[in-house]
Protein backbone atom coordinates (compact mmCIF):
# COMPACT_ATOMS: atom_id res chain seq x y z
CA UNK A 1 0.00 0.00 0.00
CA UNK A 2 1.38 2.96 -1.01
CA UNK A 3 2.01 5.50 1.80
CA UNK A 4 -0.24 9.18 1.91
CA UNK A 5 1.44 12.08 0.56
CA UNK A 6 0.12 15.49 1.44
CA UNK A 7 -0.83 18.23 -1.50
CA UNK A 8 -1.74 21.43 -2.28
CA UNK A 9 -4.99 21.88 -4.03
CA UNK A 10 -6.20 25.17 -5.52
CA UNK A 11 -9.29 25.06 -7.05
CA UNK A 12 -10.58 28.01 -9.69
CA UNK A 13 -14.30 28.36 -9.85
CA UNK A 14 -16.83 31.27 -10.71
CA UNK A 15 -20.36 31.72 -9.35
CA UNK A 16 -23.26 32.64 -11.51
CA UNK A 17 -24.23 35.35 -9.45
CA UNK A 18 -21.49 37.21 -11.04
CA UNK A 19 -20.13 35.08 -13.69
CA UNK A 20 -17.30 37.90 -14.65
CA UNK A 21 -15.68 37.21 -10.96
CA UNK A 22 -13.11 35.00 -10.39
CA UNK A 23 -12.48 33.26 -7.01
CA UNK A 24 -10.16 30.24 -6.10
CA UNK A 25 -9.84 28.24 -2.69
CA UNK A 26 -7.68 25.90 -1.56
CA UNK A 27 -7.13 22.56 -0.08
CA UNK A 28 -4.67 20.41 1.63
CA UNK A 29 -4.99 16.64 1.55
CA UNK A 30 -3.57 13.37 2.46
CA UNK A 31 -3.54 11.46 -0.85
CA UNK A 32 -1.16 8.87 -2.50
CA UNK A 33 -1.02 10.80 -5.47
CA UNK A 34 -2.13 14.02 -7.74
CA UNK A 35 -5.24 12.30 -9.14
CA UNK A 36 -6.35 10.99 -5.61
CA UNK A 37 -5.69 15.10 -3.91
CA UNK A 38 -7.67 16.02 -6.61
CA UNK A 39 -10.87 13.45 -6.04
CA UNK A 40 -10.59 14.55 -2.59
CA UNK A 41 -10.23 18.19 -2.85
CA UNK A 42 -13.51 17.95 -5.25
CA UNK A 43 -15.35 16.27 -2.61
CA UNK A 44 -15.15 18.77 -0.36
CA UNK A 45 -15.71 21.68 -3.04
CA UNK A 46 -19.07 19.63 -4.00
CA UNK A 47 -19.82 19.46 -0.32
CA UNK A 48 -19.70 22.97 0.79
CA UNK A 49 -22.13 23.76 -2.37
CA UNK A 50 -24.72 21.01 -1.64
CA UNK A 51 -24.47 22.36 1.82
CA UNK A 52 -24.92 26.33 0.63
CA UNK A 53 -28.59 26.58 0.13
CA UNK A 54 -28.00 29.75 -1.88
CA UNK A 55 -30.17 29.91 -5.72
CA UNK A 56 -26.38 30.36 -7.26
CA UNK A 57 -24.11 28.06 -8.62
CA UNK A 58 -20.52 27.23 -8.44
CA UNK A 59 -18.24 26.14 -11.32
CA UNK A 60 -15.10 24.99 -11.01
CA UNK A 61 -12.35 26.79 -13.88
CA UNK A 62 -10.66 23.14 -14.65
CA UNK A 63 -7.71 24.38 -16.74
CA UNK A 64 -6.70 26.60 -13.75
CA UNK A 65 -6.53 23.83 -11.05
CA UNK A 66 -2.92 23.63 -9.66
CA UNK A 67 -1.46 20.38 -7.93
CA UNK A 68 1.61 20.24 -6.00
CA UNK A 69 3.12 18.06 -3.09
CA UNK A 70 4.11 19.64 -0.10
CA UNK A 71 7.67 19.30 0.73
CA UNK A 72 10.19 20.90 3.01
CA UNK A 73 12.81 23.10 0.91
CA UNK A 74 10.50 22.75 -1.64
CA UNK A 75 8.88 25.77 -3.49
CA UNK A 76 5.06 26.15 -1.37
CA UNK A 77 3.59 29.03 -3.55
CA UNK A 78 2.41 28.03 -7.18
CA UNK A 79 4.64 32.05 -7.78
CA UNK A 80 7.80 30.08 -6.44
CA UNK A 81 6.96 26.50 -8.27
CA UNK A 82 6.69 29.02 -11.49
CA UNK A 83 10.27 30.57 -10.95
CA UNK A 84 11.75 27.19 -10.78
CA UNK A 85 10.14 25.94 -14.21
CA UNK A 86 11.76 29.38 -15.60
CA UNK A 87 14.93 27.59 -14.40
CA UNK A 88 14.84 24.94 -17.04
CA UNK A 89 15.68 27.13 -19.84
CA UNK A 90 19.11 27.77 -18.47
CA UNK A 91 22.31 27.13 -20.15
CA UNK A 92 23.97 25.70 -16.72
CA UNK A 93 23.26 22.15 -17.00
CA UNK A 94 23.53 21.84 -13.68
CA UNK A 95 20.73 23.94 -12.65
CA UNK A 96 18.08 22.04 -15.31
CA UNK A 97 19.31 19.10 -13.38
CA UNK A 98 18.54 20.12 -10.24
CA UNK A 99 15.04 21.75 -11.33
CA UNK A 100 13.54 18.74 -12.87
CA UNK A 101 14.43 16.75 -9.80
CA UNK A 102 12.62 19.20 -7.43
CA UNK A 103 9.66 19.39 -10.62
CA UNK A 104 9.70 16.00 -9.95
CA UNK A 105 9.31 15.53 -6.35
CA UNK A 106 6.66 18.67 -6.69
CA UNK A 107 4.44 16.72 -9.37
CA UNK A 108 2.86 19.88 -10.14
CA UNK A 109 1.62 19.23 -14.38
CA UNK A 110 1.41 23.56 -14.79
CA UNK A 111 5.36 23.38 -15.38
CA UNK A 112 4.70 20.53 -18.11
CA UNK A 113 5.40 22.58 -20.83
CA UNK A 114 8.50 23.63 -19.64
CA UNK A 115 9.68 20.18 -19.02
CA UNK A 116 9.10 19.23 -22.38
CA UNK A 117 10.97 22.07 -23.59
CA UNK A 118 13.84 19.90 -22.11
CA UNK A 119 13.45 17.64 -25.16
CA UNK A 120 15.36 19.84 -27.10
CA UNK A 121 18.63 19.53 -25.16
CA UNK A 122 21.87 17.84 -27.01
CA UNK A 123 22.11 16.10 -23.65
CA UNK A 124 20.73 12.91 -23.73
CA UNK A 125 20.32 12.42 -20.17
CA UNK A 126 18.94 15.49 -19.35
CA UNK A 127 16.08 14.51 -21.82
CA UNK A 128 15.76 11.35 -20.63
CA UNK A 129 14.99 12.79 -17.09
CA UNK A 130 12.52 15.84 -18.25
CA UNK A 131 10.35 11.93 -19.64
CA UNK A 132 11.23 10.70 -16.22
CA UNK A 133 10.17 13.73 -14.31
CA UNK A 134 7.20 14.12 -16.70
CA UNK A 135 6.21 10.11 -15.62
CA UNK A 136 6.54 11.23 -11.62
CA UNK A 137 4.14 14.05 -12.39
CA UNK A 138 1.45 11.77 -13.91
CA UNK A 139 -0.34 13.79 -16.43
CA UNK A 140 -1.71 11.37 -18.97
CA UNK A 141 -1.65 14.51 -21.32
CA UNK A 142 1.68 14.03 -21.49
CA UNK A 143 1.61 10.83 -22.75
CA UNK A 144 1.62 12.14 -26.89
CA UNK A 145 4.96 14.09 -26.49
CA UNK A 146 6.62 11.36 -24.63
CA UNK A 147 6.07 9.15 -27.23
CA UNK A 148 7.07 11.22 -29.79
CA UNK A 149 10.61 10.91 -28.76
CA UNK A 150 11.01 6.94 -29.29
CA UNK A 151 12.29 7.09 -32.49
CA UNK A 152 14.76 4.33 -34.06
CA UNK A 153 17.81 6.07 -33.80
CA UNK A 154 17.06 7.19 -30.27
CA UNK A 155 19.67 7.20 -27.26
CA UNK A 156 18.36 4.02 -25.39
CA UNK A 157 18.45 5.89 -21.86
CA UNK A 158 15.80 8.07 -23.40
CA UNK A 159 14.14 5.20 -24.90
CA UNK A 160 14.06 3.23 -21.41
CA UNK A 161 12.62 6.61 -19.51
CA UNK A 162 9.88 6.63 -22.39
CA UNK A 163 8.97 3.19 -22.22
CA UNK A 164 8.58 3.60 -17.97
CA UNK A 165 6.44 7.02 -18.79
CA UNK A 166 4.19 4.99 -20.80
CA UNK A 167 3.21 2.27 -18.15
CA UNK A 168 2.96 5.32 -15.30
CA UNK A 169 0.61 7.60 -17.97
CA UNK A 170 -1.42 5.35 -19.90
CA UNK A 171 -4.70 5.34 -19.89
CA UNK A 172 -7.29 1.99 -19.96
CA UNK A 173 -8.56 2.94 -23.48
CA UNK A 174 -5.06 4.09 -25.27
CA UNK A 175 -3.79 1.67 -27.38
CA UNK A 176 -0.44 0.70 -26.10
CA UNK A 177 0.25 -2.75 -26.96
CA UNK A 178 1.62 -2.41 -30.44
CA UNK A 179 4.25 0.22 -28.74
CA UNK A 180 5.35 -1.75 -25.55
CA UNK A 181 5.66 -4.80 -27.86
CA UNK A 182 8.31 -3.08 -29.83
CA UNK A 183 9.94 -2.45 -26.72
CA UNK A 184 10.21 -5.54 -25.66
CA UNK A 185 12.34 -6.44 -28.95
CA UNK A 186 15.08 -3.84 -28.47
CA UNK A 187 18.52 -4.56 -27.91
CA UNK A 188 19.04 -2.38 -25.06
CA UNK A 189 18.32 -4.50 -21.47
CA UNK A 190 17.19 -1.61 -19.69
CA UNK A 191 14.63 -0.83 -22.13
CA UNK A 192 13.40 -4.84 -22.55
CA UNK A 193 12.94 -4.65 -18.24
CA UNK A 194 10.85 -1.09 -18.38
CA UNK A 195 8.68 -2.71 -21.34
CA UNK A 196 7.76 -5.69 -18.97
CA UNK A 197 7.21 -3.36 -15.56
CA UNK A 198 4.99 -1.25 -18.04
CA UNK A 199 2.95 -4.28 -19.44
CA UNK A 200 2.90 -5.38 -15.61
CA UNK A 201 1.37 -2.07 -14.50
CA UNK A 202 -0.67 -1.98 -16.98
CA UNK A 203 -2.17 -5.61 -17.22
CA UNK A 204 -2.27 -6.12 -20.83
CA UNK A 205 -4.02 -8.58 -22.56
CA UNK A 206 -1.82 -11.45 -23.50
CA UNK A 207 0.61 -11.10 -21.08
CA UNK A 208 2.18 -14.49 -20.75
CA UNK A 209 2.78 -14.98 -24.27
CA UNK A 210 4.52 -10.98 -24.47
CA UNK A 211 6.74 -12.10 -22.01
CA UNK A 212 6.95 -15.66 -21.45
CA UNK A 213 9.45 -15.95 -24.17
CA UNK A 214 11.57 -13.71 -22.08
CA UNK A 215 12.36 -16.09 -19.39
CA UNK A 216 15.60 -16.77 -20.66
CA UNK A 217 16.60 -13.58 -21.67
CA UNK A 218 20.16 -12.55 -21.50
CA UNK A 219 19.98 -10.00 -19.01
CA UNK A 220 19.09 -10.31 -15.07
CA UNK A 221 16.70 -7.58 -14.47
CA UNK A 222 14.69 -8.98 -17.60
CA UNK A 223 14.51 -12.03 -16.20
CA UNK A 224 13.08 -10.96 -12.88
CA UNK A 225 10.68 -8.54 -14.60
CA UNK A 226 8.97 -11.22 -15.93
CA UNK A 227 9.08 -13.82 -13.11
CA UNK A 228 7.44 -11.18 -11.39
CA UNK A 229 5.36 -10.15 -13.82
CA UNK A 230 3.68 -13.44 -14.10
CA UNK A 231 3.60 -15.11 -11.38
CA UNK A 232 -0.42 -14.77 -10.93
CA UNK A 233 -0.68 -15.34 -14.29
CA UNK A 234 1.15 -18.33 -15.14
CA UNK A 235 2.34 -22.22 -13.79
CA UNK A 236 4.53 -21.58 -10.69
CA UNK A 237 6.86 -24.35 -11.68
CA UNK A 238 8.87 -22.92 -14.80
CA UNK A 239 9.32 -19.23 -13.12
CA UNK A 240 10.06 -21.24 -9.81
CA UNK A 241 12.89 -23.76 -11.57
CA UNK A 242 13.90 -20.15 -13.63
CA UNK A 243 14.15 -18.21 -10.37
CA UNK A 244 16.07 -21.04 -8.81
CA UNK A 245 18.54 -21.09 -11.43
CA UNK A 246 19.87 -17.53 -10.93
CA UNK A 247 19.53 -17.96 -7.46
CA UNK A 248 22.99 -20.28 -7.50
CA UNK A 249 24.11 -17.96 -11.06
CA UNK A 250 28.11 -17.56 -10.64
CA UNK A 251 27.21 -13.74 -11.84
CA UNK A 252 26.25 -11.86 -8.72
CA UNK A 253 24.13 -9.62 -10.97
CA UNK A 254 21.71 -12.45 -11.02
CA UNK A 255 21.73 -13.39 -7.76
CA UNK A 256 20.69 -9.57 -6.69
CA UNK A 257 17.82 -9.77 -8.96
CA UNK A 258 16.96 -13.25 -7.48
CA UNK A 259 16.64 -11.69 -4.03
CA UNK A 260 14.81 -8.48 -5.44
CA UNK A 261 12.26 -10.95 -6.76
CA UNK A 262 12.48 -12.78 -3.45
CA UNK A 263 11.58 -9.45 -1.43
CA UNK A 264 8.11 -8.47 -3.83
CA UNK A 265 6.62 -11.86 -4.57
CA UNK A 266 5.34 -14.25 -2.19
CA UNK A 267 7.10 -17.31 -3.63
CA UNK A 268 6.77 -20.89 -1.50
CA UNK A 269 10.17 -21.25 0.18
CA UNK A 270 11.28 -17.89 -0.10
CA UNK A 271 11.98 -17.33 3.60
CA UNK A 272 14.41 -20.42 3.27
CA UNK A 273 16.12 -19.47 0.05
CA UNK A 274 16.49 -15.58 1.39
CA UNK A 275 17.88 -16.98 4.61
CA UNK A 276 20.88 -19.49 2.40
CA UNK A 277 21.53 -16.21 -0.01
CA UNK A 278 22.03 -14.37 3.48
CA UNK A 279 25.21 -16.24 3.92
CA UNK A 280 26.21 -15.65 0.25
CA UNK A 281 30.16 -14.81 0.04
CA UNK A 282 29.31 -11.92 -2.26
CA UNK A 283 28.93 -8.74 0.35
CA UNK A 284 26.29 -7.27 -1.50
CA UNK A 285 24.30 -10.05 -1.97
CA UNK A 286 24.76 -11.17 1.64
CA UNK A 287 23.51 -7.59 2.70
CA UNK A 288 20.63 -7.31 0.18
CA UNK A 289 19.46 -10.97 1.45
CA UNK A 290 19.54 -9.52 5.06
CA UNK A 291 17.87 -6.83 4.51
CA UNK A 292 14.83 -8.09 2.51
CA UNK A 293 14.78 -11.31 5.02
CA UNK A 294 13.86 -8.65 7.95
CA UNK A 295 11.98 -6.79 5.75
CA UNK A 296 9.06 -9.83 5.35
CA UNK A 297 5.98 -9.90 8.12
CA UNK A 298 4.15 -12.65 9.83
CA UNK A 299 4.96 -15.33 12.09
CA UNK A 300 6.17 -17.83 9.98
CA UNK A 301 9.56 -15.62 9.45
CA UNK A 302 10.83 -15.62 12.87
CA UNK A 303 12.90 -18.66 13.31
CA UNK A 304 14.36 -17.19 9.90
CA UNK A 305 15.14 -14.04 11.12
CA UNK A 306 16.59 -15.66 14.95
CA UNK A 307 19.29 -18.13 12.35
CA UNK A 308 20.06 -15.01 10.31
CA UNK A 309 20.83 -12.09 12.67
CA UNK A 310 24.39 -10.96 13.65
CA UNK A 311 23.86 -7.84 15.29
CA UNK A 312 21.73 -6.05 17.79
CA UNK A 313 20.57 -3.75 15.31
CA UNK A 314 19.61 -6.47 12.88
CA UNK A 315 17.42 -7.46 16.49
CA UNK A 316 16.52 -4.06 16.84
CA UNK A 317 14.25 -4.35 13.23
CA UNK A 318 13.11 -7.20 14.23
CA UNK A 319 12.35 -6.68 17.77
CA UNK A 320 10.09 -4.22 16.72
CA UNK A 321 7.81 -6.72 14.00
CA UNK A 322 7.62 -9.30 16.92
CA UNK A 323 6.05 -6.31 19.30
CA UNK A 324 3.64 -5.77 16.98
CA UNK A 325 2.93 -9.63 16.78
CA UNK A 326 2.26 -9.96 20.49
CA UNK A 327 1.40 -12.94 22.51
CA UNK A 328 0.78 -14.66 18.86
CA UNK A 329 4.30 -14.38 18.52
CA UNK A 330 5.02 -16.68 22.33
CA UNK A 331 4.35 -20.04 20.96
CA UNK A 332 6.18 -19.74 17.81
CA UNK A 333 9.30 -18.51 19.75
CA UNK A 334 8.95 -21.11 22.57
CA UNK A 335 9.11 -23.86 20.15
CA UNK A 336 12.04 -22.59 18.37
CA UNK A 337 15.81 -24.53 19.00
CA UNK A 338 18.35 -22.58 17.86
CA UNK A 339 20.87 -24.13 15.87
CA UNK A 340 23.45 -21.72 17.47
CA UNK A 341 24.24 -20.21 20.63
CA UNK A 342 23.57 -16.86 19.26
CA UNK A 343 20.56 -18.01 17.74
CA UNK A 344 19.31 -18.90 21.24
CA UNK A 345 20.73 -15.75 22.68
CA UNK A 346 18.31 -13.39 20.71
CA UNK A 347 15.01 -15.79 21.44
CA UNK A 348 15.57 -15.34 24.70
CA UNK A 349 15.77 -11.73 24.28
CA UNK A 350 12.70 -11.88 22.46
CA UNK A 351 10.59 -13.76 25.14
CA UNK A 352 12.07 -11.04 27.63
CA UNK A 353 10.25 -8.32 25.32
CA UNK A 354 7.40 -10.45 24.99
CA UNK A 355 6.87 -10.72 28.87
CA UNK A 356 7.43 -7.25 29.60
CA UNK A 357 5.09 -6.82 26.99
CA UNK A 358 2.21 -9.07 28.55
CA UNK A 359 2.89 -7.76 32.33
CA UNK A 360 2.42 -3.56 30.53
CA UNK A 361 -0.91 -4.75 29.23
CA UNK A 362 -2.19 -7.48 31.14
CA UNK A 363 -1.26 -7.31 34.21
CA UNK A 364 1.09 -9.86 36.60
CA UNK A 365 -1.32 -12.92 36.37
CA UNK A 366 -0.98 -13.16 32.85
CA UNK A 367 2.79 -12.36 33.12
CA UNK A 368 2.81 -15.15 35.51
CA UNK A 369 1.37 -17.71 32.89
CA UNK A 370 3.82 -16.95 30.25
CA UNK A 371 6.73 -16.98 32.36
CA UNK A 372 5.36 -20.46 33.04
CA UNK A 373 5.37 -21.70 29.57
CA UNK A 374 9.03 -20.46 29.09
CA UNK A 375 9.62 -22.34 32.37
CA UNK A 376 8.15 -25.36 31.34
CA UNK A 377 9.80 -25.06 27.92
CA UNK A 378 13.38 -24.90 29.10
CA UNK A 379 12.41 -27.68 32.09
Amino acid sequence: MQAAKTYKVIIPYSESANPRKKFKIEYTVAAVDRESALKKAEREFDSYTDYNSASWVRSIEREGIRIWKLLPDRPQTPERIDELAKRLASEDEDIVYNSLKALGELEDSSASSQIIGVFRHSNPELVALAVETLGRIGDPSNLGAIQGLYKPDAHPRIKACVVAATGKLSLPNDNVVGFLTRALQEEDARVRANAIEAVERLDLPDVTRLLLPMLNDEDNRVRANVIKALWNKESHDQLLAALKVMAIDDNPWMKASAVFVLDKVNIPGRLELLADMAADEHPKIRQNAREALFRQNGIECIPWWLETLETDDEFTKVAGKVANMGERALSTILAFNGQTEKSRKYAGMLLDLLEQQVLQSSGWISWLKTKQKRLFKNS
